[in-house]
């Protein structure tokens, strides 16, 4: 192929693949092997690259923004230039998070680990100061879905500029970044399309189950329905219902919580920020258990309200 650049607009031309930079990508590490890949080789060396990839200007070259696939095939087949469409000037990075989430969503081909750690990558990209990690963001999702007014509007826009992006409830995000919490195995043969990102789902929100890996090895060796699973993870919960062991007194657990607040009074000011943050955070987690467990509890006598309060951090 020649390599004069033939422009068909001012934002489209053929850019030499050196001119071109690669950095980390939304999606993982692309299996140069696979036959998806061969594939998509082949119809290059028939047809050429029919659809330009996504780059911006970054000093004298180009960043690319989407369509590392495409110029790997083409690097791959020993091409000298790649169809472009350039994109005005991105440097943020959730900016080009951003781009790079619509691109790969609207092509329908991003799996959900790849997407829940686009999600993840966004929202520490949009609020560096944050210093947020994956429990510190599930906790903000749950307080939004919540309608908790605690929640500031520059968080409140985030999420909802991120689930526009994606076309995901809130409810669904949460979900979704929950995956990341499963070790590397589980969300290699979630990736892989193996293991149904529904039951991805019921793994991560029965992280505490006894039989969690004895159950997964068996239904990756023999696979179940969605319903079948659930009872595999959850049977412990049923078995500890029978055994009558009475639960610890609600007035102990209040007394380790008024005894944490004294302690917070004496030693105010004393912690650095972070450390109050991921305090905080922790506390809306358990905010969200307790809500959820309120749903289910069996009505009983008012419980007479606290005399003292939580904390206000």
């Amino acid at each position: 192929m020649a390599t004069k650049k033939t422009v068909e607009s001012p934002e489209f031309l053929y850019l030499p693949l050196g001119s071109i930079i690669v950095e980390e990508q939304v999606r993982s590490k692309i299996d140069m092997t696979s036959e998806s890949f061969k594939a998509l080789m082949e119809s290059i060396r028939d047809r050429g690259v029919l659809e330009p990839v996504l780059v911006t200007q970054k000093d004298d070259k180009y960043l690319l923004l989407c369509g590392e696939r495409r110029y790997l095939a083409a690097q791959k087949l020993g091409m000298e230039t790649i169809p472009a469409r350039i994109v005005n000037t991105v440097t943020q990075k959730d900016e080009i998070l951003a781009i790079q989430l619509v691109e790969n969503l609207q092509r329908e081909d991003l799996n959900p680990i790849d997407q829940a750690k686009g999600i993840l990558a966004y929202i520490q990209a949009k609020h560096p100061d944050k210093n947020y990690n994956l429990d510190g963001i599930m906790s903000e999702l749950v307080s939004y879905d919540r309608r908790n007014k605690d929640v500031s509007e520059e968080i409140a826009c985030t999420v909802q500029a991120i689930s526009e992006i994606v076309g995901k409830s809130i409810s669904t995000m949460f979900r979704t970044i929950s995956l990341l919490k499963l070790v590397p195995k589980i969300q290699d043969v979630i990736a892989a399309g193996i293991l149904p990102v529904s039951q991805g789902y019921l793994f991560a929100a029965n992280l505490g189950s006894p039989d969690f890996f004895n159950v997964f090895d068996e239904i990756i060796e023999k696979p179940v329905t969605k319903e079948k699973l659930e009872k595999m993870l959850t049977a412990y919960k049923k078995k500890a219902k029978t055994t009558n062991h009475k639960p610890v007194p609600m007035k102990k657990k209040i007394a380790g919580l008024q005894s944490i607040e004294s302690y917070f009074e004496k030693k105010a000011g004393m912690y650095p920020k972070s450390d109050l943050q991921t305090f905080l955070d922790e506390l809306k987690v358990l905010t969200s258990l307790v809500e959820k467990q309120i749903e289910t509890a069996l009505e009983t006598v008012p419980v007479k309200p606290v005399k003292r309060p939580m904390p206000q951090i």
